[in-house]
């Protein structure tokens, strides 16, 4: 498999951060990385809502919004879901949503975050973002690079 694009090409369509995916509650794992790329990934989902992709393990299901996975691992289900859609992932959108929550988070004062957090990630980083929905707070550690580095290598990220 080729790598994804930034740009689109024919056939291609950009990711928009209102792009929807509802899955069943099997796929807690793929819902987590949709999440991390920053798509709305609604988990646990028991049917197929309108304007949404549906994403499930059950073969039965026969409905043109309803992407069947065939993988088990969450990665590999990520890129079939992404080769079936045509969408390539932006970059900017990157860690924007709650892992937990799958709501936006929102750019933090660091002064508002100081006892959150311990003091070192305090001193190491000058931009916070919090889940308005759960409070957890979010900072670009170590973490992210690897993170980003495993979704280029698996070629669901273009390589920066």
């Amino acid at each position: 498999m080729s790598p994804k694009r930034e740009t689109e090409l024919p056939g291609e369509k950009t990711h928009d951060p209102d792009e929807g995916f509802d899955l069943d509650g099997m796929l807690g794992s793929l819902a987590k990385w949709l999440r991390i790329l920053g798509f709305d990934a609604r988990f646990p989902c028991k049917k197929v809502a309108q304007d949404r992709y549906f994403v499930t393990t059950n073969r039965k299901l026969k409905n043109p919004q309803v992407i069947k996975v065939r993988n088990a691992s969450p990665i590999e289900q990520l890129k079939q879901i992404l080769d079936q859609t045509g969408i390539v992932p932006n970059s900017n959108l990157f860690l924007s949503r709650c892992l937990s929550c799958n709501v936006p988070v929102r750019e933090i004062a660091k002064h508002r975050i100081k006892g959150r957090v311990p003091d070192s990630v305090f001193s190491r980083n000058s931009i916070f973002h919090e889940c308005p929905s759960c409070g957890k707070l979010y900072w670009e550690g170590t973490h992210a690079s690897r993170i980003k580095r495993r979704l280029e290598e698996s070629g669901v990220l273009a390589k920066t």
